[in-house]
């Protein structure tokens, strides 16, 4: 009994043997999959070649039912080795493939998975195919794809399987069968599809009709054109024509010239309607592919169409065949044509450099409608260049207003390097004052210097109010550095509200002169001869000067008594050019007194500026939220919630954040929360998700969905919500600080008991120096540090400071792991070296102890760090300016010792009032 069993035993054995080898090999290359760089998919193309049979088929069979497994691996892998092996040389591995498909074929069940691998013998397969997929050309679901995959084999046995498989099939089936048919282009399958072409099944019907045009036998053409007639040779649901249309190419492409042009010329006699344009131009492309010379009296007579698909389409195809006789034909007769027919023909002669019909343009030009003397205007420039330009602006004259704007247009785009002489010329002999207007603004647009003199000469003559006016306008466009003086002259004469464009050309002629201090000094000398009434004319030609020097002799003027002065100063100020007036327009911003108007003003400038400046972003969110404490509307605080959003930072989005109760303004503080944070993928953590989780409940419109959506995902993607930045300060109390106990080497050297006793003390002293008060932690000058409860390893830190701007030796830093410190001081204190600026690590003795610059705010303003500690290595940012760039920090408490690997962070009570705000820690690994 063990003998005869021994044999199978040792059989079943070798069979699991061969089919683990053969899982093992799968599982091995969809290991690989998808392939992330073109070496890996080589490998894996290499590996499937050592594929056999038997591995492809395991391969494909472990395809599963759509939804019930990851089936990207494989089909990734499958379809890209489907192409592979239509390579040169591969023709084992592609017969290997093949055979591998056709019994994966035969094993899957599923018609999703049956699908994809037949997906894959279109691809690669050939006559050994044949017989597996024939068999499918009756399912409804897969005849499709079995269709197309034989079709695209393509052989006589490809072709006899189709055939085959349309004599009984359903609906459906022969509607693919039919398209695959078609694409083949199977004679022999004519007589079975004119048996069928006048099913009532309007898609069998099409795909019936599509094939017998691809086959292209003589037997089919009365059954297509009868098809054609049928819809009045328009483009319909049936594509009865376009079938017959694709019947008379496909006859051209075979030689058969002679059969197609007649089905070509029928086509063009009969579709005469609008509705059948498309047929009657599909015919006149192919008579002109035939024979284009034959057909250019037809071509020529299509030009004049009143269908402007028609005459576009012989337009087009006329191109090729022009010449002198061709184009008078073409121009003969237009002006008894319609409007749209001369408006074609000249675009035509302009776009094909037609010279010989200038003739015809300008009698366009005298004759025709509007649209037409327009469209003339433009063919005239393109057939003569430059030389259209003088002869444009002398027909200026007898032309109506339509036809002046289009030379206007037409001169404007003029290359001629003589245009400016030509239009300065006729400008000073014309007399009609709407032309005058109209070469004035040409000049202007054109920014011609040269006509600086006949324009001043304009404006100081009689000439009428929309002339003077006009050339005033024209000034900032044409003024030049040597105008300077005749321009600040004309300040003075010229009448209120030509005084602003005197002002702008002013500023045009410093800013384009070469040396551009000399231009200032000359502006800067001539207001300081002003008399104080007549000065503020000149207070925006400061402004848009810019500079300090400009800033220095418009500051005072701020505060003058004349409220027309002052007004006038402050909206310099509000509108200057550069970054220079911040200070001042800080200081402004600040005043008490104020009307509401020159306050919006003042906040809407000083806005401005912040963005135009080049501080970093870190101080303009402080500017922006000092400017948020004293605005008094609510349209003044939108604004700097939207101001805030360009400068992307943690401090920027958490402060917005605090606005998405507020009803005047949740909607602004939402968009300016969600574009820092999707914009910024390092800012995470329980606040940034609590505050993105608000802003989906505000979100509305009609991209309100699609917002969401990215808010989730981007939440979705930070894999721990409880990392990200922390607050260290609640705004409300002193939780999660305490008091400070000795130093870290002691403290670790106390009994539990007494550390315990000591802290309590601590505790209470802590309470008498450190306060909350409107969301801000006050030092006030009396007692020891304060100390997070928390101890930290790696972090970034960030930490808004302010020092009092009424304290004497302001002094206080940030001790980072319990170790002294990163500095902050008052640098007017000369005498302790202060001037060197605070952010530095203080302490030091070996290692860098100064910042590398100054970058303090004045005493009483806010400052921000963004303190960067990693092993015993800090880096410092104060107010976004690198201070302190991955110094060591060294162990104040015993400098023998490196520095702890992880301690508490302390604030410095240093006899000084000093407050603190938003300070937020990340761990980092």
């Amino acid at each position: 009994m063990r003998k005869s069993i021994y044999p199978f035993f040792v059989l079943f054995v070798l069979q699991l043997t061969v089919h683990a080898q053969v899982d093992s090999k799968v599982a091995d290359l969809l290991a690989k999959q998808p392939a992330e760089t073109s070496n890996s998919f080589r490998e894996v193309m290499a590996q499937l070649e050592r594929f056999s049979e038997s591995d492809i088929s395991t391969l494909l069979r472990q395809l599963t039912p759509p939804g019930k497994g990851a089936n990207a691996g494989i089909e990734y892998a499958a379809n890209s080795y489907s192409y592979h092996v239509l390579l040169a040389g591969k023709g084992e591995q592609r017969a290997t493939f093949v055979k591998g498909a056709i019994a994966a074929l035969d094993a899957l069940t599923d018609k999703d998975n049956k699908g994809f691998v037949i997906q894959l013998l279109q691809n690669a397969g050939d006559d050994t195919a044949v017989d597996a997929l024939k068999r499918y050309l009756n399912d409804d679901r897969l005849s499709e794809k079995a269709a197309r995959a034989l079709a695209r084999i393509g052989t006589e046995s490809a072709g006899a399987a189709l055939l085959a498989g349309l004599q009984d099939a359903t609906e459906v089936a022969a509607v693919n069968v039919a398209n695959a048919l078609g694409f083949m282009a199977y004679q022999p399958a004519e007589q079975q599809l004119l048996a069928r072409v006048s099913t009532e099944a309007i898609p069998l019907r099409k795909a019936v009709l599509y094939a017998l045009s691809r086959v292209g036998s003589p037997a089919a053409e009365p059954a297509l054109r009868k098809a054609a007639q049928d819809v009045g040779f328009v483009y319909d649901v049936t594509d009865a024509t376009a079938a017959y249309v694709n019947y008379a190419y496909r006859l051209a492409s075979m030689g058969e010239t002679a059969a197609a042009e007649k089905i070509a010329s029928r086509l063009l006699r009969s579709a005469k309607q609008d509705q059948q344009v498309h047929t009657r131009v599909a015919a006149l492309r192919l008579l002109t592919q035939i024979d284009g010379n034959k057909q250019v009296n037809v071509l020529v007579k299509g030009t004049k169409d009143e269908n402007s698909i028609y005459r576009s389409t012989a337009l087009a195809l006329l191109a090729p065949y022009l010449n002198e006789r061709i184009s008078w034909q073409i121009g003969r007769g237009i002006f008894k044509a319609d409007e749209s027919v001369q408006v074609a023909i000249l675009r035509y002669f302009g776009d094909h450099n037609l010279v010989s019909m200038l003739p015809e343009v300008r009698r366009a030009l005298d004759t025709g409608t509007p649209n037409v003397r327009a469209t003339a205007v433009n063919t005239l420039q393109k057939l003569l260049g430059n030389e259209a330009a003088a002869e444009l602006i002398e027909r200026l004259g007898a032309s109506d207003v339509e036809t002046r704007t289009a030379i206007k247009e037409a001169l404007l785009i003029s290359k001629n390097s003589q245009l400016p002489t030509l239009l300065t010329r006729a400008l000073s002999t014309e007399k009609d004052s709407a032309l005058q207007v109209l070469l004035i603004d040409l000049l202007a647009q054109r920014g011609v210097g040269e006509s600086v003199p006949l324009i001043f000469e304009i404006i100081q003559s009689e000439a009428p109010v929309e002339v003077k006016t006009a050339a005033y306008a024209a000034l900032p466009q044409v003024a030049r550095p040597t105008d300077l003086e005749k321009l600040m002259e004309l300040l003075f004469s010229a009448k209120s509200e030509h005084v602003g464009p005197v002002q702008q050309a002013v500023i045009v002629a410093v800013n384009r002169g070469r040396d551009r201090i000399d231009q200032v000094q000359q502006v800067v000398a001539r207001f300081q001869k002003t008399n104080a009434v007549s000065r503020p004319l000149f207070f925006p030609i400061l402004s848009g000067i810019g500079g300090g020097e400009a800033l220095a002799l418009i500051a005072d003027y701020t505060d003058n008594a004349d409220p027309g002065i002052r007004g006038a100063a402050t909206t310099a100020l509000v509108n200057w050019s550069g970054a220079e007036a911040l200070p001042k327009l800080v200081e402004l911003s600040r005043k008490k007194v104020m009307d509401a108007a020159q306050r919006d003003a003042v906040v809407k400038g000083l806005i401005r500026v912040i963005g135009i400046s080049g501080i970093p972003a870190e101080q303009k969110v402080l500017h922006l939220r000092d400017l948020f404490e004293i605005v008094e509307t609510a349209d003044q605080k939108k604004a700097i919630l939207s101001a805030l959003e360009s400068s992307k930072t943690y401090n920027a989005l958490i402060f917005a954040g605090k606005y998405l109760d507020d009803e005047q303004l949740k909607s602004t503080a939402a968009n300016t929360v969600m574009n820092i944070a999707l914009e910024d993928k390092r800012f995470y953590g329980p606040d940034v998700t609590r505050l993105l989780t608000k802003v989906m409940a505000l979100l509305s419109g009609s991209e309100s969905s699609y917002l969401r959506e990215a808010i989730q995902k981007h939440l979705d993607e930070q894999t721990d919500q409880e990392a990200g930045y922390v607050s260290l300060f609640n705004g409300r109390d002193l939780t999660g600080w305490k008091g400070l106990v000795a130093n870290p080497i002691q403290r670790v050297l106390m009994h539990p008991d007494s550390l315990a006793i000591a802290q309590e003390q601590a505790d209470q002293l802590m309470r008498q120096g450190w306060s909350v008060e409107d969301g801000v932690l006050q030092f006030n000058g009396h007692g020891d540090n304060i100390a997070t409860t928390e101890q930290y390893a790696n972090f970034e830190l960030f930490v808004d400071w302010k020092l009092a701007k009424e304290g004497k030796e302001g002094d206080a830093g940030i001790y980072l792991r319990g170790t002294p410190q990163v500095q902050i001081w008052d640098i007017s204190r000369v005498d302790v070296g202060a001037e060197v600026g605070s952010g530095g690590l203080y302490n030091n003795e070996k290692n860098r102890r100064h910042p590398l610059k100054v970058a303090d705010n004045p005493l009483g303003e806010w400052n921000t760090f963004r303190i960067v500690m990693i092993g015993d290595k800090v880096t410092v940012y104060l107010n976004g300016e690198l201070v302190t760039d991955s110094v060591v920090l060294e162990n104040y408490w015993n400098r023998s010792l490196p520095i702890f690997p992880i301690e508490q962070i302390e604030l410095q009570a240093h006899g000084t009032h000093v407050s603190y705000r938003d300070i937020y820690i990340k761990e980092l690994p």
